[in-house]
């Protein structure tokens, strides 16, 4: 799916174009643009596992199909317009960190590569901390036991419970 004439896509949502003597977005604000004539661009160049990837390009043959490859595996395929321009979704077959360098092959040969970067988050729970939560368990219990029966003791008594049996009323 193409985005509108007058939009390219950026990270992954189609974005107006920013136009010659338009004010300068707030900086870390990605700039949307064309290709130029021979340029591969993609609509981000660090993605993670998962990420969408989307390629534009330039300068190809009007109506000649383009084939995108990355280390001689197709990631992409489409047809250019008739301005040799094109637009795809990149797809990998598997996910390997590190830099991998993306060939349109067009009429042309384009190239730009991309980073892949692997984030893990680690959600399990530690034997460590299962043993601390364990040990402050373990000692809040004993100090409540040991505390306990103080309560009802007085001094230079045995350490009963008070009763109501007995009681004259």
């Amino acid at each position: 799916m193409a985005c509108r004439a007058g939009s390219v896509r950026v990270l992954g949502v189609c974005t107006p174009i920013a136009r010659a003597g338009a004010p300068q977005p707030a900086r870390g604000v990605p700039v949307a643009r064309e290709p130029e004539p021979g340029e591969l661009r993609f609509d981000r160049y660090v993605l993670s596992a998962g990420d969408p990837l989307y390629a534009q390009g330039a300068g190809c043959s009007p109506g000649g199909e383009t084939m995108l490859t990355a280390g001689g595996e197709l990631v992409g395929r489409t047809v250019a317009d008739q301005d040799g321009r094109f637009e795809t979704v990149v797809r990998f077959a598997s996910f390997r960190p590190g830099h991998r360098q993306v060939v349109a092959d067009c009429g042309v040969r384009l190239q730009a590569g991309v980073d892949m970067m692997l984030v893990s988050a680690d959600s399990s729970v530690s034997v460590s901390s299962l043993l601390l939560l364990f040990c402050l368990a373990a000692g809040g219990l004993a100090v409540h036991q040991q505390a306990a029966p103080r309560r009802w003791r007085i001094p230079g008594l045995p350490a009963v419970a008070p009763s109501t049996a007995g009681r004259d009323g």
